[in-house]
C-alpha cells in the first residue's frame, strides 16, 4: 500500500478517537497502552486491508507512524484483537458521527444521500466447510438468520454517514429504513425523495 495519506489518516484517526473513547477502559486497565491509539490501529488496518499480524509488524518497520499515534511501544497482534473484541457497537457508531461532524462542518448546504441495504450470508464463509458439517449431522444443517447491513452515504463528498446491522430476512429498504436513516443523521430534514434501481435517494439539510 502506498505510504500517501497514511500519516495524515492515521493523525484524524486518534484526534476522532480521543473524542469518543476514555484513556482507559476501567481504572483496574493495566494502563500499557491507551484506547484511542488501539483504535486508531484498527482503522489503518481497515484502511491498509491488512490483518492483525501484519499490522504489528507494520508499526515496528514504521516509526513515522508510531510517532503519529502516539505509541512508546507496539501493542502485539493479541492485544489488537482482544482490544476489538471489547470494542462497543456504540464505540463505532460514535466515531463514525465525530468523522462525519468534522467532514461536515463548514457545509451548510443540501446534501444527497443515498440508502441501502445488503444481505451478509455465513454461507459464503465456505461452501466446502458446509458440506463437511452436513456430513458430519447426517442432513443438512437448518439455515441460520443472516444480518442485513443499512448504509447511508453522502454521494457528493462520497462518505458514508451512517450504518447499522440487524438480523434478516427482511425489505433493504423499507419506511423503518428510512426513518432510522433520518435519526441516524442527527434529525436531517427531507426535501426530495426517489428510489431508482433498488437504492432510496433523498435531499436532506442540515
Amino acid at each position: 500500500m502506498a505510504e500517501v495519506g497514511l500519516l495524515p489518516l492515521a493523525r484524524v484517526a486518534l484526534q476522532v478517537a480521543t473524542q469518543v473513547l476514555p484513556p482507559y477502559r476501567t481504572r483496574f486497565s493495566k494502563q500499557q497502552f491507551t484506547q484511542p491509539p488501539l483504535l486508531a490501529v484498527l482503522c489503518l488496518m481497515r484502511y491498509e486491508d491488512c490483518t492483525f499480524r501484519e499490522a504489528e509488524v507494520r508499526l515496528r518497520e514504521h516509526h513515522e507512524l508510531r510517532a503519529a499515534l502516539p505509541l512508546q511501544a507496539v501493542p502485539d497482534y493479541t492485544t489488537l484483537y482482544r482490544f476489538l473484541r471489547r470494542l462497543e457497537d456504540d464505540d463505532v457508531d460514535r466515531g463514525l458521527q465525530e468523522t462525519v461532524r468534522r467532514l461536515r462542518r463548514r457545509r451548510r448546504r443540501a446534501v444527497s444521500a443515498a440508502i441501502d441495504g445488503t444481505g451478509l450470508s455465513h454461507t459464503s464463509v465456505s461452501t466446502f466447510f458446509l458440506r463437511r458439517l452436513e456430513q458430519h449431522a447426517h442432513g443438512a444443517q437448518p439455515r441460520r438468520p443472516w444480518l442485513k447491513w443499512l448504509i447511508v452515504v453522502d454521494v457528493q463528498q462520497q462518505i458514508l454517514l451512517a450504518q447499522r446491522a440487524r438480523q434478516g430476512p427482511g425489505q433493504a429498504v423499507g419506511r423503518k429504513s428510512r426513518a432510522e436513516a433520518r435519526l441516524f443523521m442527527g434529525g436531517l430534514r427531507g426535501r426530495r425523495a426517489g428510489r431508482k434501481g433498488g437504492h432510496y435517494a433523498e435531499r436532506i439539510r442540515c
